[in-house]
C-alpha cells in the first residue's frame, strides 16, 4: 500500500468514494484544516505504486469532502478532567445551547485505543462535526469552552481534536524518546486505566502526527501524584518530543515549538492537609512555578487550585467549573500563542523579599511592583523554621499570616518560628488551599490567582 501525501490549498474541495484511494481516518466532512501560513497536510493510501494523485483523485477514483473550513487546529489531551464532557459542566443546558451559535468551531474525538506498537491509523469515535446539543454533549468541556472563549478574538474557524482517557499516566502518552530521558516508575497493573508507558502514545497520538496543528492543550497529572520528581522530568521531555514528532511528520508544517497550554491541577476534596498535590503542581511547571519558563518555552498555564467543587456529583476530583479553566487558558493562548502582549495571562508571582528581623516579618514583592494586588484572605503563607537555614523533609512549617499589604507587596509574620531562623517560604501549599476563588493573592485587574510557590532556602 502506497502512502499518498498532498499539501492542501485554500479552496480545495474534497469528498467520498468506494475506491482503493483512501484518506486518513480523521479527514471527513465538516473538518477544519490548518490555515496559512502553515499548510495543511492531507495524507492517505492508494494501492497503485507511482500513480499521480491530484486534488485527491487518481486512476483509482476520487475522494470528496464537503463543508471543509480552514482555521487553527488544537489538539486536546490528558486524563479525566480533559475528557470531562460538556453535558457535565456547571449550567450545562445553557452552555450547550449557547455553543450551537459557534458553527465554525468543529471538533472530533479519538476512540480509546491502547497499543504496544505504533498505529498508523487513528480509530475515530466521533467524526468532525459542528456543535449541536447532540454532537457536543460528550465532547471535552475544557477543549470546546477554550475555543468558544478564544474565537471572538480571532474571527476565523477553529478545529479541535480530542484524544484523552481518564485515569491515565503521563508515561502512557509519552513517546519512547521522552521516556528514555527519565526514571522508570512501575504502576499497579490492576488499576482501571492504562498506565503502561507508550500505550496511548502508540494508539491515540502517534496516528495524528501527520496532521498540521497550531497548538495543544494538556490536562493531566492526578495519576502521577506519587512521583512528582519523575513528572518534572517527563513533562519537559514529553512536550519537547511531541513538538519534534508533529513537526517532523507533518513535513515541517506544524511548528517545531508549537504552543502548549496546560492546566495546573485543581483540588481533590475539602481537606486541610498538604498531601501530594502541591509537589505535583510544582512539577507541572518544571519546578519554576510559572509558564513559560526556560525549561518549558512557549507554554502557558491555567491555575485551577482555587476552583474546588466539593459537591460535584462526579467526585470532587472532577470540578464542574470548566468555564474558568477555559477562560484562563484563553488568556495564556492569546499572549503566548497569538502574540497579544497586552493580555495579562499570569497571576502575581514573587519577585523580591525583604526581612525585618526585629518585627519577625517578611515582605514579598510581586511582579516587580507592576501588578496591583487583590488580597482576599490573610491565610495561605507558611514559613519553614530550621536552624540549618535549609528546609528538608522533617523541617517544621508554621502559618505566616498576612499582617499588611499594599498595591504590590504582602507582609507576613514569621513569629511562629520563635527563636529559630526562618529558612523557607511557601504559598498555597495544600491539596485544597482555599474555597472557591478565595485564596489570598489575586491580580486586581485580571482576577487571576497567584500560583503555588515554594522556596526551601531563606527567601532573598
Amino acid at each position: 500500500m502506497e502512502t499518498v501525501w498532498i499539501i492542501a490549498l485554500l479552496g480545495l474541495l474534497l469528498g467520498q468514494s468506494q475506491c482503493a484511494l483512501k484518506l486518513a481516518s480523521y479527514y471527513s466532512d465538516h473538518m477544519v484544516l490548518q490555515r496559512g501560513p502553515q499548510r495543511a497536510v492531507i495524507w492517505g493510501t492508494a494501492s497503485t505504486e507511482g500513480d499521480t494523485v491530484t486534488a485527491v483523485s487518481s486512476s483509482e477514483g476520487h475522494v470528496t469532502l464537503n463543508d471543509v473550513l480552514f482555521g487553527d487546529v488544537w489538539l486536546c489531551s490528558g486524563q479525566s478532567n480533559m475528557q470531562f464532557e460538556m453535558k457535565k459542566v456547571m449550567n450545562s443546558t445553557a452552555e450547550l445551547s449557547a455553543a450551537t451559535s459557534f458553527s465554525t468551531i468543529r471538533f472530533m474525538t479519538s476512540q480509546h485505543v491502547k497499543s504496544d506498537t505504533p498505529l498508523e491509523s487513528l480509530t475515530v469515535q466521533q467524526q468532525w462535526a459542528p456543535p449541536t446539543d447532540h454532537s457536543l454533549a460528550d465532547f471535552s468541556a475544557v477543549c470546546f469552552l477554550f475555543a468558544e472563549s478564544l474565537q471572538p478574538h480571532l474571527n476565523y474557524p477553529l478545529g479541535l481534536v480530542e484524544s484523552s482517557w481518564g485515569g491515565t499516566t503521563i508515561e502512557a502518552w509519552s513517546p519512547p524518546e521522552a521516556l528514555s530521558d527519565c526514571p522508570t516508575v512501575h504502576y499497579d497493573p490492576s488499576t482501571c486505566c492504562p498506565h503502561d508507558p507508550l500505550v496511548l502514545w502508540n494508539g491515540m497520538i502517534y496516528p495524528l502526527r501527520e496532521m498540521t496543528i497550531y497548538g495543544a492543550l494538556w490536562y493531566q497529572g492526578e495519576a502521577n501524584l506519587p512521583h512528582p520528581e519523575v513528572y518534572d522530568c517527563l513533562t519537559k521531555s514529553m512536550v519537547r518530543e511531541w513538538r519534534a514528532q508533529f513537526h517532523n511528520n507533518s513535513m515541517g508544517e506544524t511548528r517545531a515549538d508549537f504552543p502548549f497550554g496546560y492546566v495546573q491541577l485543581a483540588q481533590v476534596q475539602q481537606v486541610s492537609y498538604v498531601g501530594s498535590f502541591p509537589a505535583l503542581r510544582w512539577a507541572q511547571t518544571a519546578n519554576h512555578g510559572y509558564s513559560p519558563n526556560p525549561d518549558l518555552p512557549n507554554t502557558f498555564m491555567a491555575v485551577a487550585m482555587d476552583l474546588p467543587d466539593y459537591t460535584s456529583p462526579y467526585g470532587p476530583i472532577h470540578p464542574r467549573y470548566k468555564q474558568d479553566v477555559a477562560q484562563r487558558l484563553t488568556l495564556g493562548a492569546l499572549h503566548v500563542a497569538y502574540g497579544h502582549d497586552d493580555v495579562d495571562f499570569q497571576g502575581p508571582f514573587p519577585s523580591g523579599f525583604a526581612t525585618d528581623e526585629a518585627q519577625h516579618t517578611l515582605t514579598i514583592e510581586y511582579d516587580h511592583g507592576h501588578t496591583p494586588l487583590d488580597i482576599r484572605s490573610n491565610d495561605g503563607f507558611e514559613v519553614c523554621c530550621d536552624d540549618h537555614q535549609q528546609c528538608g523533609d522533617h523541617s517544621r512549617w508554621v502559618a505566616a499570616p498576612i499582617t499588611a499589604h499594599d498595591a504590590s507587596h504582602v507582609t507576613v509574620s514569621y513569629s511562629g518560628c520563635g527563636s529559630r531562623p526562618m529558612a523557607g517560604l511557601r504559598y498555597a501549599w495544600r491539596t485544597t488551599p482555599c474555597d472557591l476563588k478565595q485564596c489570598a493573592v489575586y491580580a486586581a485587574d485580571s482576577g487571576l490567582p497567584a500560583p503555588p510557590y515554594v522556596t526551601n532556602s531563606p527567601p532573598v
